[in-house]
C-alpha cells in the first residue's frame, strides 16, 4: 500500500475511535434519566410550547369587532390579522404563538396560516385551539346566530 491509499483508511479508523470514545464517555458519565437531564430537557419542552397569543397580536381587518385583553366581541363576522412576530432559530423568540378561544355563543372559526385554511364550528362549553407561526395569519370569526358573539381568549393548554 502506498501513502495515498492509507490516508483514507487512517482517517476512517480515527473517526471510529473518536466515536467509540464519545459513546463510552456518554455511557459512563450519564446518569440515565436523572434530575440533571430534566433541567435541559425542560428547557427544550418550554421552547416547544411557543409564546402566548394576546389581543395585542390581533388587528381588525374587516367587520365590526373589537379585541380587548381576554375578550373578542364580533358583530356578525370579523377578520382579525395576526401580526408577524420574530422568533425561530436565531431570533431567540418562540417559533409559534398559541391561544385557546372559548366562545359564549355558536360561532364558526376559520384560520389562514401559511396558505392553509382550516375551519371549525364551536359553541358554549367548547374551545378552539389557535397556533400561528412567525409569519402570522388570519383569524376569521362568524357568528352563527343573529347579534353579537363573545369569545374568551385564553392561554393554550399543555
Amino acid at each position: 500500500m502506498n501513502k495515498e491509499n492509507r490516508t483514507p483508511i487512517i482517517v476512517v479508523i480515527a473517526c471510529g475511535v473518536i466515536a467509540v470514545l464519545i459513546l463510552v464517555f456518554g455511557v459512563s458519565c450519564g446518569g440515565g434519566n436523572d434530575d440533571a437531564a430534566a433541567d435541559w430537557q425542560g428547557g427544550f419542552s418550554d421552547a416547544a410550547k411557543g409564546g402566548k397569543l394576546t389581543a395585542a397580536d390581533l388587528s381588525v381587518q374587516g367587520g365590526s369587532c373589537s379585541a380587548s385583553n381576554t375578550q373578542l366581541v364580533v358583530a356578525g363576522a370579523c377578520v382579525f390579522e395576526v401580526k408577524e412576530f420574530g422568533g425561530g432559530l436565531f431570533d431567540f423568540g418562540p417559533p409559534t404563538k398559541r391561544a385557546r378561544l372559548a366562545p359564549l355563543q355558536a360561532v364558526t372559526v376559520a384560520l389562514l396560516v401559511e396558505g392553509t385554511r382550516t375551519e371549525q364550528e364551536s359553541g358554549p362549553g367548547k374551545s378552539v385551539d389557535l397556533t400561528f407561526g412567525t409569519s402570522g395569519g388570519q383569524l376569521v370569526i362568524t357568528c352563527r346566530a343573529i347579534g353579537n358573539c363573545v369569545l374568551q381568549l385564553q392561554e393554550a393548554g399543555g
